[in-house]
Protein backbone atom coordinates (compact mmCIF):
# COMPACT_ATOMS: atom_id res chain seq x y z
CA UNK A 1 0.00 0.00 0.00
CA UNK A 2 2.64 2.62 1.00
CA UNK A 3 5.82 2.91 -1.12
CA UNK A 4 8.30 2.17 1.61
CA UNK A 5 8.55 1.67 5.66
CA UNK A 6 9.64 5.00 5.94
CA UNK A 7 6.98 6.79 3.34
CA UNK A 8 4.41 4.59 5.78
CA UNK A 9 5.70 6.13 8.89
CA UNK A 10 5.86 9.99 7.80
CA UNK A 11 2.12 9.47 7.12
CA UNK A 12 1.71 8.40 10.38
CA UNK A 13 3.98 10.92 12.10
CA UNK A 14 2.00 13.71 9.86
CA UNK A 15 -1.25 11.86 11.25
CA UNK A 16 -0.55 12.26 14.52
CA UNK A 17 0.90 16.04 13.95
CA UNK A 18 -2.43 16.82 12.70
CA UNK A 19 -4.64 15.30 15.56
CA UNK A 20 -2.82 17.29 17.50
CA UNK A 21 -3.28 20.08 16.28
CA UNK A 22 -6.89 19.92 16.06
CA UNK A 23 -7.55 18.93 19.04
CA UNK A 24 -5.67 21.78 20.66
CA UNK A 25 -7.29 23.34 18.48
CA UNK A 26 -10.66 22.20 19.84
CA UNK A 27 -9.50 22.02 23.88
CA UNK A 28 -10.57 25.72 24.35
CA UNK A 29 -13.97 25.62 22.94
CA UNK A 30 -14.40 21.93 24.52
CA UNK A 31 -13.65 23.88 28.06
CA UNK A 32 -16.70 26.23 27.45
CA UNK A 33 -20.29 25.22 28.95
CA UNK A 34 -22.56 23.55 26.65
CA UNK A 35 -26.17 24.55 26.59
CA UNK A 36 -28.57 22.48 28.19
CA UNK A 37 -27.41 19.26 28.06
CA UNK A 38 -27.56 15.56 28.04
CA UNK A 39 -26.06 14.24 31.49
CA UNK A 40 -22.53 13.66 30.96
CA UNK A 41 -21.78 14.44 27.58
CA UNK A 42 -22.39 18.13 27.30
CA UNK A 43 -24.67 17.78 24.15
CA UNK A 44 -28.42 19.26 24.43
CA UNK A 45 -31.02 16.81 23.44
CA UNK A 46 -31.28 18.64 19.86
CA UNK A 47 -27.52 18.48 18.99
CA UNK A 48 -27.34 14.76 19.93
CA UNK A 49 -29.74 14.07 17.63
CA UNK A 50 -28.72 15.88 14.67
CA UNK A 51 -25.06 14.52 15.64
CA UNK A 52 -26.70 11.07 15.07
CA UNK A 53 -28.21 12.15 12.30
CA UNK A 54 -25.05 12.66 11.01
CA UNK A 55 -23.98 9.28 11.26
CA UNK A 56 -27.13 7.54 9.53
CA UNK A 57 -27.29 10.58 6.43
CA UNK A 58 -23.41 8.87 5.96
CA UNK A 59 -24.74 5.46 6.03
CA UNK A 60 -27.84 6.01 3.98
CA UNK A 61 -25.55 8.36 1.28
CA UNK A 62 -22.60 5.98 1.33
CA UNK A 63 -25.30 2.44 0.69
CA UNK A 64 -27.47 4.91 -1.57
CA UNK A 65 -24.65 5.96 -4.19
CA UNK A 66 -25.12 9.20 -3.44
CA UNK A 67 -21.27 10.38 -2.61
CA UNK A 68 -22.86 14.40 -3.16
CA UNK A 69 -24.84 13.67 -0.11
CA UNK A 70 -21.91 12.42 2.30
CA UNK A 71 -19.89 14.84 0.73
CA UNK A 72 -22.46 17.55 2.00
CA UNK A 73 -21.63 16.43 5.59
CA UNK A 74 -18.58 18.13 5.29
CA UNK A 75 -17.45 21.46 5.78
CA UNK A 76 -16.10 23.11 2.16
CA UNK A 77 -12.42 22.64 4.18
CA UNK A 78 -12.43 19.21 5.97
CA UNK A 79 -10.19 16.91 6.47
CA UNK A 80 -10.56 12.37 5.84
CA UNK A 81 -7.49 11.05 7.46
CA UNK A 82 -7.69 7.43 5.67
CA UNK A 83 -5.65 4.39 5.12
CA UNK A 84 -7.54 3.64 2.08
CA UNK A 85 -5.69 6.14 0.37
CA UNK A 86 -1.79 6.65 -0.54
CA UNK A 87 -1.24 9.92 0.69
CA UNK A 88 -3.72 9.63 4.03
CA UNK A 89 -4.98 12.65 3.39
CA UNK A 90 -8.27 13.41 1.81
CA UNK A 91 -8.09 17.16 1.95
CA UNK A 92 -12.01 19.66 0.79
CA UNK A 93 -15.40 18.52 0.20
CA UNK A 94 -14.68 17.75 -3.83
CA UNK A 95 -11.61 15.27 -3.13
CA UNK A 96 -14.14 13.59 -0.60
CA UNK A 97 -16.91 13.17 -2.49
CA UNK A 98 -14.62 11.52 -5.26
CA UNK A 99 -13.09 9.60 -2.66
CA UNK A 100 -16.28 8.23 -1.32
CA UNK A 101 -17.14 7.73 -5.23
CA UNK A 102 -14.70 5.18 -5.40
CA UNK A 103 -16.11 3.26 -2.85
CA UNK A 104 -19.42 3.72 -4.17
CA UNK A 105 -17.91 2.44 -7.52
CA UNK A 106 -16.59 -0.70 -6.15
CA UNK A 107 -20.42 -1.56 -4.67
CA UNK A 108 -18.32 -1.55 -0.98
CA UNK A 109 -21.14 -1.43 2.07
CA UNK A 110 -21.50 0.10 5.03
CA UNK A 111 -23.53 -3.03 7.42
CA UNK A 112 -23.63 -0.73 10.56
CA UNK A 113 -22.67 1.95 12.09
CA UNK A 114 -21.95 1.99 16.18
CA UNK A 115 -22.08 5.27 18.09
CA UNK A 116 -19.55 4.33 21.09
CA UNK A 117 -19.00 8.11 22.47
CA UNK A 118 -20.03 11.46 22.19
CA UNK A 119 -19.09 14.81 23.58
CA UNK A 120 -20.05 18.59 22.88
CA UNK A 121 -19.27 21.97 24.11
CA UNK A 122 -20.75 25.08 22.88
CA UNK A 123 -20.01 24.59 18.51
CA UNK A 124 -17.90 21.65 18.79
CA UNK A 125 -18.52 18.02 19.13
CA UNK A 126 -16.96 14.52 18.31
CA UNK A 127 -17.75 11.43 18.10
CA UNK A 128 -16.24 7.76 17.72
CA UNK A 129 -18.19 5.67 16.66
CA UNK A 130 -17.36 1.51 15.22
CA UNK A 131 -18.12 0.04 11.29
CA UNK A 132 -18.69 -3.00 9.68
CA UNK A 133 -18.94 -3.29 5.84
CA UNK A 134 -18.21 -5.64 3.37
CA UNK A 135 -16.10 -4.53 0.00
CA UNK A 136 -15.57 -6.50 -2.20
CA UNK A 137 -17.10 -9.70 -0.29
CA UNK A 138 -14.79 -9.46 2.33
CA UNK A 139 -16.30 -8.32 5.84
CA UNK A 140 -13.97 -5.29 7.42
CA UNK A 141 -14.27 -3.01 10.60
CA UNK A 142 -12.90 0.00 11.71
CA UNK A 143 -13.46 2.87 14.00
CA UNK A 144 -13.99 6.41 13.36
CA UNK A 145 -13.15 9.68 15.10
CA UNK A 146 -15.23 12.70 14.01
CA UNK A 147 -15.12 16.07 14.77
CA UNK A 148 -17.91 18.40 13.74
CA UNK A 149 -18.83 22.23 14.13
CA UNK A 150 -22.32 23.65 14.46
CA UNK A 151 -22.24 26.58 12.04
CA UNK A 152 -25.37 28.77 11.26
CA UNK A 153 -27.29 26.06 13.25
CA UNK A 154 -26.16 22.89 11.10
CA UNK A 155 -23.42 20.34 11.94
CA UNK A 156 -20.70 20.02 9.40
CA UNK A 157 -17.75 17.56 9.91
CA UNK A 158 -14.33 19.60 9.82
CA UNK A 159 -12.20 16.10 10.60
CA UNK A 160 -12.86 12.58 10.29
CA UNK A 161 -10.23 10.00 10.58
CA UNK A 162 -11.09 6.09 9.99
CA UNK A 163 -8.99 3.34 11.13
CA UNK A 164 -8.68 0.16 10.31
CA UNK A 165 -6.91 -2.83 12.37
CA UNK A 166 -3.96 -4.53 10.58
CA UNK A 167 -4.00 -8.49 11.09
CA UNK A 168 -1.34 -8.21 13.33
CA UNK A 169 -3.11 -5.92 15.47
CA UNK A 170 -3.02 -6.57 19.49
CA UNK A 171 -6.49 -8.78 20.06
CA UNK A 172 -6.31 -7.64 23.60
CA UNK A 173 -5.24 -5.64 26.14
CA UNK A 174 -4.56 -7.35 29.78
CA UNK A 175 -5.44 -4.76 32.38
CA UNK A 176 -3.27 -4.72 35.75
Amino acid sequence: MYASRKARLAVIRLRRRLLIGLLLGILPALAQKAAPAVPGNGCSAADAAALERIIDRWKDGYNGGRAADVAALYREDAIYLTQHFAGGIVSGRAQIQAYVQRGVDARFHIDSITLLKMECSGDMAYLIDRYESTNAGQKAMGVNLVVSRKEHGQWLIVAHEAAVPEPTAIQRLDQR
